[in-house]
């Protein structure tokens, strides 16, 4: 469960009580100061989720705040609320991410009330624990007060705006190409990139995931009945198990399609409209929507399992797994999270996390799949406990389907 406590310091009392009246009505519990002291001392004893912080009445240097608020409590998502000039936020936002610590985003004032419980809300929805230590999706559009909306999702989905990166999947011992991962990519003319750990929880609370779930499906399982027939591809002397027509596809599937009884007969569709087998199809659904509640998953997993989708347990190890459930649950396949692959070379912790993970997938009889590998020793290291497969910037960071076409191309011929 998300951590849904706030503390803010403002010395408007104005903004202050209108803040703290708006938090709490979406359900949050609010500390509000305006006291520098009091702010630093309510960091480390209310322990908050999120901080919305003016610079003003903590007057300081900003690589001081920073490092400062790293020290006490480097968890909280941090909301900067200011008059300051771009120039300075841009400073402390860059800061910031260096610190690891996480933005939720950077208002000018007079605060706009309306983005700022925009902003709330998408915490609310977010599933809190895949949001990366630094990230800011703010940052990567180029008008940064700009926010999307219900209206704006409806057009992407009915222009079919969205577009897709893949990335690829290496057997861990032979190198082999296995197959890839579709990541969904919102570009927005004029305004920059917008990522899904934006508007995915803005379609979960929108109603709309479902639809959206369908519209990637679409793009990747035609993307992927191209490649599987590509000549390019069957040109390359693959060993007839690791033929062009046996690569896979991962989507990723959110707790709100799980809901929807009738996705598995969608998705399949949607297979059969493009010709391609449901066995090619792995579906990834992250620990923590499996164990919040795993005897209703059940049916529904079955019935993806019935129509001969393979099934992925991603972010394997960052959430409270249960080995009953994993037995009676149908995957057929744990993912490993890179939050633990990318520390393999510097923690003898991740690696004893990574190494039970195989451990228990080969002991359930399912594949294990490590992602965020970045290092020759990382795989090396996979590779001797028996992991099966990889993926990461080591081999490629997701790329556009035209790229990804010429780097199979050349990957799979520098294996012969």
């Amino acid at each position: 469960m998300e951590n849904n406590r706030i503390l803010i310091i403002d010395d408007d009392p104005d903004v202050s009580q209108t803040l703290h009246d708006m938090a709490e009505a979406l359900g949050f519990e609010v500390i509000t100061t305006d006291s520098k002291l009091s702010f630093f001392a309510q960091l480390a004893l209310f322990e908050p989720g999120i901080i919305i912080f003016d610079l003003a009445p903590l007057d300081q240097d900003n690589l001081a705040l920073v490092e400062q608020l790293a020290d006490i409590n480097d968890k909280a998502q941090l909301v900067i609320v200011s008059g300051v000039s771009n120039e300075s936020l841009n400073v402390i936002a860059k800061n910031a991410n260096d610190r690891g610590l996480r933005l939720l985003g950077i208002l000018q004032k007079p605060v706009p009330v309306a983005r700022m419980r925009q902003l709330l809300t998408l915490y609310l929805s977010a599933d809190q624990r895949k949001t990366p230590a630094g990230n800011n999706w703010q940052q990567q559009l180029d008008n940064s007060d700009w926010m999307p909306t219900q209206e704006d999702l409806i057009d992407v989905i009915e222009n079919d705006l969205l577009t897709l990166n893949y990335q690829p999947k290496l057997d861990c011992s032979t190198g082999n190409l296995l197959g890839f991962e579709a990541l969904a990519r919102w570009d927005v003319p004029g305004k920059g990139s917008v990522t899904p750990d934006v508007f995915v929880p803005l379609a979960e609370s929108s109603h709309l995931m479902s639809v959206l779930t369908c519209n990637i499906a679409k793009h990747g399982l035609l993307w992927l009945s191209k490649i599987q027939r590509s000549p390019i591809l069957s040109n390359c002397s693959l060993q007839p198990e690791y033929s062009p027509d046996k690569l896979t596809l991962a989507l990723n599937l959110s707790a709100r399609c799980l809901e929807d009884t009738d996705m598995p007969d969608k998705l399949a569709e949607i297979c059969h409209q493009f010709q391609v087998d449901p066995a090619s199809v792995i579906l990834e659904i992250s620990e923590s929507t499996v164990m919040h509640n795993p005897d209703k998953l059940l049916e529904i997993l079955t019935l993806f399992r019935d129509k001969h989708f393979q099934l992925s347990i991603d972010d394997f190890g960052t959430g409270f797994s249960s080995m009953l459930h994993l037995v009676r649950l149908p995957f057929t396949e744990l993912k490993i999270d890179k939050c633990f692959v990318g520390k393999a070379d510097v923690s003898e912790e991740a690696r004893a996390i990574i190494k039970s993970s195989v451990d228990l997938s080969k002991s359930l009889g399912i594949r294990s799949v490590a992602e965020g590998v970045e290092s020759q020793s990382i795989r090396q290291f996979l590779t001797e406990l028996g992991c099966n497969a990889f993926q990461g910037y080591l081999i490629s960071k997701p790329v556009s389907e035209d790229s990804l076409l010429v780097w199979s191309k050349q990957y799979c011929e520098s294996l012969h």
